[in-house]
């Protein structure tokens, strides 16, 4: 560096390419003379990527600073998921040089290695408290939600790469679930939004969604945060790919739903609409009505078994399975209905395609619909 320099009386040289900056150097510099410098989880990232630059290599020197950093990645960090994603979270301002030299990918790739033990040994752990022997001398404490929390620290980007390893590793979808919706609480902020939160928190909401389990009746993912997602999608105007498929999720488990999950709010930037987005309403219970069950095999073979032994439901029978979701979701559209029909904004064309996206068999009694009727008409 001395020998690029041209004018010999500058003061001072800068490096302003140098990972971690002058607090990096120093410390670079006073391992170069002997000097013990104490390396933490806040540091090592930015020292490994310092010896990286430096070239502080054991081609040079045994025990360098790269081999120092090394051994305390592989030691202390890589072993723990709380101490990785503290590290990774670190390596956000080292880029793209901590990408460069695969700390990124090593710690990624540890952490999903590791979420996936914890859920092993926790599954053999809630095994043997179910068959309990005398020859168990010790309890295993594997508590995998301890580090979930550690992961709000990190960007939407990380994070995406993070649980998209832990899906590919085969993290159970429930708990998969619990990382998203943890993120998300933690992150996503509710009222009015400047452009710029505004856009990041499109951004996140998108990451999000797109993360989210495969569509299905039986979603782990619970219906009251699919609807808390919709509504900030609404404030955040996210995609309408993203959009649509949140729409989709919650009408495959509107059966779920109580009347505060579609109580939607309208797009800003709709002023002269209705005070609730009702358009949403009917997309999500038309999914519900047209659902085909095709991805619940469990469905599917209790359908067989029933067929084959001549006990099947008919649907239109208050006492089917498939009937008492309906009515459940008819109690829940009158409610709605109920709830809309204050609205001066309201037309009476769209008051009536709502009551009518129901089959004539979903309401075994009409009192709620005639109250909704009423309370409209008034």
């Amino acid at each position: 560096m001395l020998a690029e320099v041209k004018d010999l009386r500058l003061p001072r040289i800068s490096l302003d390419a140098f990972p971690g900056g002058a607090e990096a150097f120093e410390l670079a510099a006073k391992f170069c003379y002997g000097i013990n410098i104490e390396i933490t989880l806040n540091n090592v990232a930015t020292l490994r990527c310092a010896a990286h630059y430096l070239e502080m290599t054991e081609d040079f020197v045994e025990k360098n600073l790269e081999y120092r950093t090394e051994n305390y990645l592989k030691e202390v960090v890589l072993p723990s998921i709380s101490n990785s994603i503290t590290v990774l979270h670190h390596c956000e301002s080292l880029l793209p040089l901590a990408e460069d030299i695969k700390i990124v990918n090593r710690i990624i790739n540890g952490i999903a290695s590791n979420a996936c033990k914890e859920q092993l040994t926790s599954g053999l752990s809630r095994l043997e408290q179910s068959f309990p022997t005398k020859t168990t001398i010790y309890e295993i404490d594997a508590s995998p939600d301890s580090w979930v929390g550690d992961l709000t620290k990190l960007s939407v980007q990380l994070f995406k790469r993070v649980l998209s390893t832990l899906k590919s590793k085969g993290l159970k979808q429930d708990f998969i679930s619990k990382i998203l919706i943890n993120y998300s609480q933690n992150t996503l902020q509710g009222g009015a939004l400047d452009t710029e939160l505004q856009n990041k928190q499109r951004h996140v909401i998108e990451t999000i969604v797109e993360l989210l389990p495969a569509q299905s009746t039986k979603s782990p993912v619970p219906i009251a945060f699919l609807s808390g997602l919709l509504k900030a999608a609404t404030t955040a105007f996210v995609s309408t790919s993203c959009r649509s498929d949140l729409e989709r999720r919650i009408g495959l488990q509107l059966d779920q739903a109580i009347l505060e999950d579609i109580l939607l709010p309208v797009s800003p930037s709709n002023s002269n609409s209705a005070l609730l987005d009702t358009d949403s309403v009917q997309r999500i219970v038309s999914t519900f009505i047209n659902r085909n069950g095709d991805d619940d095999d469990d469905d599917d073979n209790e359908d067989l078994l029933q067929a084959e032994l001549g006990v099947g439901y008919e649907f239109e029978n208050p006492r089917s399975p498939k009937q008492s979701l309906i009515y459940k979701v008819s109690k829940l559209l009158d409610s709605y209905l109920a709830e809309i029909a204050t609205d001066s904004n309201l037309t009476p064309a769209k008051f009536i395609a709502i009551a009518e996206l129901l089959p004539d068999h979903a309401r075994i009694v009409s009192d709620g619909l005639y109250r909704a009727i009423d309370i409209f008409l008034k």
